[in-house]
């Protein structure tokens, strides 16, 4: 669905109103019968199968369209109308006389449709051959890669030039020498402006900057003409305002309305015969309205009586000269510039790479046979590095989580056994008391049940008094204290002192740790899931359909689209702010196009609302501020 059949499915619906007021106008006269005369039922007939009904559904095609505006009912001579009219009554002339402007009408814009779509088309075609040579001179590198793409068709061209002006040289050998050097002269000035080439080996990359220039400049002609084509006849088809005409002017003689209809089809011959056949804008604007002028005069036969059928019969006749040969000239021809103007073939643009890869295919071939054996080691060594890394770091991280959140045992996290603390501690506790029972000094006499139940409740607590004091004691003879041994039994028990000291630290780091057990289960297998996703997502983005890369792209392009629709917008030369042909086309194709590219980014409701700010934006009437604002509304609503 396009701009353009969006538009012509709106013409149709103002037709329709018009054609509403035909059939009650006319029931009362014609219809006293079960049905309508022959000539209206064929004609209903070709109204409704040459109707545009709903902006999905695709214009006929010329062939199509063709035969049905063939019917002899619709192109016999005004003779056949004129025994028609004598036969039958004024009323049933009348009703036949409108229903075949109904039928010049829908076939006027079913045809105008096809043209304008395939200006449309062409026209974004142009746009496309347009940025391909902006691309080859925005840098030295694309211009150097265009000009060793196209070397040989340039060698080519250049050797057939040379017999040519050998035979040139040659003639004036005869000659005098005065005359000789100014033909030679004038040789060599003729082939310098028409024979480029030899000045291309001298610098080749100027002279194809040179012709990428000259053709894009050729392009954008043809753009600019193609745009004001699409102006002019996008202007038309708005002015078809049905439901005033058809209240306010039905029993004129002079139909506003049915001159919207002949200028629309008059302004279409003139488009699609003159829009191949002018490189300047100007002059093709000059020459379409030159051409409408003249025909200006078929318009005032419309207050002829005569005229009532002989008119939309006309129209229909240029119609069928449209569809039948100016359209596919027109059609032919702009296809035969885009080939001679746009990019090169594919061939040229990738006769090198090819070129490169048919001349090293034997010997990557032979590499390959003879790395044969470490190739498939290192694929296997890959596939069992993969496979390690998963179990490892994926599948066994996965098991203890799980574990974990299950209260398993086996998983929890333990920097010490569990009875080596109270095993130490209990030992502890019999070294202080053995050690306080074979040393009585240390208590003044035999320590009583209650003195070792409150030595066993202090050394619980961290307190070694007792044995601190033997200590302090014996260093003062240190070497009576260590041939008697208390001195050595002290030391060794403050060791032991220091060991269950040191596992009850471990302890309260193990405690700290079984109650961040989760967090850590998750942070060991963070990046394994993180290297496997990115691995995963790498694969699928170099394998895979690239879907997330293309939407990336798209919406970059929609924002391109948006940015070319504004500069359209503001450069409107008008201080009205009224957009000229030129302008109102291009913007046609700067929205066409970004419909086109937004269709694959927004969908549904977001798609048709996206739709209706469209029809807002080509709404030139309203002028270029209301225009921006709607921009500026599309730009916050869709791409914030």
């Amino acid at each position: 669905m396009s701009i353009v059949q969006e538009t012509a499915c709106a013409v149709n619906g103002q037709l329709d109103l018009w054609q509403q007021q035909v059939a009650s106008s006319s029931e009362a006269l014609i219809y006293a019968e079960d049905a309508p005369p022959l000539p209206v039922r064929h004609l209903q007939n070709v109204i409704g199968a040459i109707s545009v009904t709903s902006t999905t559904q695709p214009f006929l095609s010329p062939k199509r369209l063709v035969n049905l505006l063939e019917e002899p009912t619709l192109i016999r001579p005004w003779s056949a109308f004129a025994e028609l009219r004598a036969e039958t009554e004024q009323s049933e002339s009348e009703a036949v006389s409108n229903h075949l402007w109904l039928v010049a009408a829908k076939a006027a814009v079913q045809a105008s449709g096809l043209v304008m779509q395939s200006l449309l088309d062409q026209t974004l075609q142009l746009q496309e051959e347009t940025c391909y040579w902006n691309e080859v001179l925005g840098s030295s590198w694309n211009s150097g890669i265009y000009a060793a793409q196209t070397a040989p068709v340039r060698l080519w061209h250049w050797s057939r030039d040379l017999p040519s002006l050998r035979d040139a040289s040659s003639r004036t050998l005869s000659e005098s020498l005065v005359a000789r050097w100014a033909q030679f002269y004038q040789i060599a000035r003729r082939s310098v402006s028409e024979y480029p080439v030899p000045l291309s080996w001298a610098s080749p990359i100027r002279s194809c900057r040179s012709e990428a220039r000259r053709k894009r400049d050729r392009l954008l002609a043809m753009t600019d003409i193609h745009t004001s084509s699409l102006g002019l006849l996008m202007e038309t088809m708005h002015s078809f305002q049905v439901d005033e005409f058809a209240v306010n002017h039905y029993r004129a003689s002079h139909n506003p309305w049915q001159e919207t209809v002949c200028r629309l089809v008059i302004l279409t011959e003139a488009v699609v015969r003159q829009a191949a056949e002018h490189s300047n804008l100007t002059g093709f604007e000059e020459q379409v309205f030159a051409a409408v002028k003249e025909e200006r005069s078929s318009m005032h036969m419309l207050d002829r009586d005569f005229s009532s059928m002989q008119a939309p019969t006309d129209l229909i006749q240029r119609l069928l000269t449209i569809l039948r040969d100016h359209l596919p000239s027109h059609t032919s021809s702009v296809t035969s510039f885009i080939a001679s103007h746009g990019r090169p073939s594919r061939l040229v643009r990738y006769w090198i790479p090819v070129t490169l890869v048919l001349m090293s295919s034997s010997a990557s071939l032979k590499f390959l046979a003879r790395r044969q054996d470490e190739i498939l080691q290192w694929v296997a060594n890959l596939g069992a590095t993969i496979i390690d890394f998963g179990r490892n770091w994926v599948v066994e991280p996965i098991h203890k989580l799980i574990g974990t959140i299950r209260h398993d045992e086996k998983s929890e996290i333990a920097l010490m056994s569990k009875n080596s603390l109270v095993a130490d501690r209990a030992s502890l506790e019999r070294m202080v008391l053995d050690f306080v029972r074979d040393r009585p000094d240390t208590s003044q006499g035999s320590p009583s049940a209650q003195d070792m139940a409150a030595i066993t409740n202090a050394v619980k607590e961290g307190d070694l008094t007792p044995v601190l004091k033997a200590y302090e004691r014996d260093l003062r003879t240190p070497f009576v204290g260590t041939v008697r041994g208390d001195l050595v039994r002290a030391l060794l028990i403050q060791i032991q002192k220091t060991k269950v000291d040191v596992e009850i630290a471990m302890s309260g780091i193990d405690a700290l740790l079984k109650s961040q057990e989760l967090v850590f289960g998750f942070v060991g297998l963070t990046p394994g899931i993180m290297v496997t996703y990115a691995s995963i997502r790498w694969m699928a983005g170099l394998f895979g359909s690239r879907r997330g890369l293309r939407m990336g792209r798209k919406r970059h392009d929609v924002r391109r689209g948006l940015r070319n629709v504004t500069r359209v917008l503001t450069s409107v030369r008008s201080s009205e702010g009224i957009m000229s042909y030129h302008e109102s086309g291009r913007l046609i194709c700067e929205a066409e196009a970004l419909l086109q590219k937004i269709k694959q980014v927004l969908s549904g409701v977001q798609y048709q609302e996206f739709r209706e700010d469209i029809q807002d934006l080509l709404d030139t009437d309203s002028g270029v501020d209301k225009q921006l604002r709607v921009v500026e509304r599309m730009r916050w609503t869709y791409f914030q």
